[in-house]
């Protein structure tokens, strides 16, 4: 039968530099199942190394280290993490017990890697502590117990998963000599009971309590007083050697990501200022790439709707283009070419764009104006609405009636706050004439008004921008609307028009309709001296542009987020240079390195979901302010946003928690252990 643990030729080097120094130089050991082992030496001598090598805690640089015939020297990180786990158990001089765990949760987390059941875990916890004399303070954190009280939870924790092999080093040195007698004692009932005791010590009254003495000097074995004769492996008298029912791979995965996520949560309560200063930089991010988002949605939305109505289902005409050969003259628009174009198919309406600007005069103020020759569909063609009196009828066009409806421009402009236009009378004439006298000519019809004579204009309506965003669109001035038959024959007495526009019923394609009108119109001038262009297609170019701006917006947003990611990377760092003695006890007991790696990935991405909440909160916050100080814009924060927050916060928590955790997860739990 071999030995339980046996060392051939092996030696520990360490490097400074470039100089080799050796920590152990050709140990060949045998100890066998159920020995008390002490190894004795000065500081120096090699026995810390030794036992790190023991416990599967480092590799051995030479030599072969076997644990019941299997070379240990030869495996991975994982496979070591899982020796230690199944047959190591550790009682350090420090105790090592992590301070914000109380006692059952340290003596319970072996049998956490071990993938033991929550409820099996915590009745195996509780009977241990209670065995050993700490029922009763068995929920008090390491900082409420005494030094021999947390010497007894790490020799709980070292029993957890049956302990068959314990190490401990120097278990008395921070006891008082009473705590220490009591430590021995445990260790020989432990050793009675089956377990395989190694004890590291430099004190020769504590290493004669072993049955068999090592003693190093220099990293060589100086002295070994051998297996005792009378040696036989005891059967243990309880069920030490614990053989979890490890369930199925889902249950396992809970468990190590419910462990994982305690942990963060542990970490992040107990370090809060620095928690709400990293989850500050996150939520600044994401409040700032939400609110950007939500702001130019509700603004792009605001202006494509304006744009749109005012855009969407006409094609504008206009005299001249771009290309006619120099010296030709582009061709106004006939009364008949124009009738030639409501004809076609998919028209609904043509609307004849004739406007001059006059001065308009009310009692003692007066302004520029936009006069307007409207037509019945002039309303919908210039996405106008009435908001006060009435609009054209058709005696209006057949008379030729002096009457006028004024957008809200014009009405600012001409009158009193709160004063009513209807009824009132407005005078128009060109730049400089006198207002003087158009009285006079009130009762004129059929004629144009003579040059210098103001025309007088009956208020029967008021209108306003119909498109109901928070931007309109039109011209810089007021615009005073008449009937058509009124401007042709008393302001403008020309028949032809320079542009029109042309409405759509959509029964036929917008670009099939601009087709035809372009090879209708060319057909009567003999030449394609106009422009038409597709408004719908105008529009589309509009949406990419504005939804570019969109994309520039969010990546200058985008920019506090990556900030606030490289913060949570930074703060993770330090959170590991922090909490490496905490990673050495975990790794020591039996942790992977995937469950460090898992345990700090998680509290990242946790870190930066609670700052991403936070941030979405103020984004909701800033588009209520915004939304209570307007009424034109209205701000947003959509279900899709939140949704989109949250996948960023996890993935900036993931891409910059990564580094970190693997930095963690990387470390020698001998490096780390040293560490305070």
């Amino acid at each position: 039968m071999h030995p339980l643990i046996e060392l051939r030729g092996v030696g520990r080097h360490y490097r400074l530099g470039a100089i080799e120094v050796p920590a152990l130089v050709d140990i060949n050991l045998s100890i066998q199942a159920g020995e008390f082992v002490a190894v004795i030496g000065q500081s120096g001598s090699g026995k810390s190394t030794l036992m790190n090598v023991l416990g599967c805690l480092d590799s051995p640089t030479v030599g072969q280290f076997l644990i019941d015939g299997q070379d240990a020297s030869q495996l991975g990180p994982d496979e070591l993490a899982g020796l230690r786990r199944e047959r190591f158990g550790f009682i350090f001089q420090r105790y090592h017990l992590l301070p914000h765990m109380d006692a059952r949760a340290n003596a319970e987390l072996p049998a956490v890697y071990a993938g033991a059941s929550s409820s099996a875990r915590r009745e195996r916890a509780e009977a241990l502590l209670t065995r050993l004399g700490l029922g009763e303070r068995m929920h008090h954190k390491p900082n409420e117990l005494s030094g021999g009280q947390q010497q007894r939870v790490s020799i709980a924790r070292s029993l957890m998963n049956g302990g068959q092999i314990i190490l401990a080093d120097e278990p008395t040195g921070a006891l008082d000599s009473q705590s220490g007698k009591e430590m021995l004692v445990l260790l020989r009932e432990l050793n009675e009971r089956g377990h395989t005791i190694i004890l590291v010590t430099h004190d020769a009254h504590v290493a004669s309590h072993a049955h068999r003495i090592i003693e190093l000097r220099d990293g060589k074995v100086l002295r070994d007083s051998g297996t005792p004769a009378e040696h036989r492996p005891v059967d243990p008298q309880a069920k030490e050697s614990m053989v979890w029912s490890r369930g199925s791979r889902w249950g396992r995965l809970q468990m190590q990501w419910r462990e994982a996520l305690q942990s963060a949560v542990q970490s992040l309560r107990g370090n809060r200022l620095r928690t709400a200063l990293s989850m500050l930089g996150i939520s600044i991010g994401i409040a700032a790439v939400v609110s950007i988002l939500a702001l130019t949605g509700a603004a792009r939305g605001s202006i494509e709707k304006d744009v749109g109505s005012l855009m969407s289902g006409r094609i504008p005409v206009s005299r001249g283009n771009s290309q006619l050969p120099p010296g030709t003259q582009a061709q106004p628009f006939r009364p008949s070419e124009i009738e030639a174009v409501r004809a076609l198919p998919g028209v609904k309406a043509v609307t004849v764009e004739r406007e001059i600007q006059l001065t308009a005069r009310h009692a003692s103020r007066d302004a520029m104006v936009s006069v307007l020759g409207a037509e019945a569909q002039t309303l919908v063609g210039r996405k106008l609405k009435l908001v006060e009196g009435r609009y054209f009828n058709a005696m209006d066009f057949a008379a030729t009636t002096q009457v006028a409806v004024i957008d809200e421009k014009a009405r600012k402009a001409l009158f009193k706050p709160g004063e009513s236009p209807l009824g009132r009378t407005l005078l128009v004439a060109p730049q400089g004439t006198p207002a003087e006298g158009g009285a006079a000519l009130a009762g004129t019809s059929g004629a144009a008004v003579p040059v210098g004579v103001a025309l007088p204009l009956t208020i029967v309506g008021v209108v306003a921008p119909g498109t109901g965003g928070a931007l309109s669109f039109g011209p810089w001035l007021g615009q005073v609307l008449t009937p058509h038959t009124t401007f042709s024959r008393k302001l403008d007495v020309r028949v032809d028009a320079d542009q029109f526009n042309v409405l759509l019923d959509f029964t036929v394609p917008p670009a099939e309709v601009r087709k035809q009108l372009i090879y209708r119109l060319k057909a009567l001038h003999g030449v394609e001296d106009f422009e038409a262009w597709n408004a719908d297609e105008e529009f589309r170019k509009f949406q990419q542009i504005t939804g570019a701006m969109a994309l520039l917006f969010a990546g200058v947003g985008a920019i506090s987020l990556l900030v606030g990611g490289v913060g949570v990377m930074n703060i993770m760092l330090v959170s590991v240079s922090e909490r490496t003695r905490e990673i050495g006890i975990r790794m020591a007991i039996g942790a992977r390195q995937g469950d460090v790696r898992l345990q700090f990935l998680v509290e990242a991405v946790l870190l930066c979901c609670l700052g991403g909440a936070l941030g979405v909160f103020l984004s909701w916050l800033c588009a209520q302010g915004i939304n209570v100080a307007q009424e034109e814009l209205r701000v947003e924060v959509s279900w899709a946003a939140l949704g989109v927050a949250f996948a960023v916060s996890s993935v900036v928590g993931l891409v910059f928690g990564t580094v970190p955790a693997r930095r963690a997860a990387a470390l020698s739990p001998v490096e780390a252990l040293t560490r305070e």
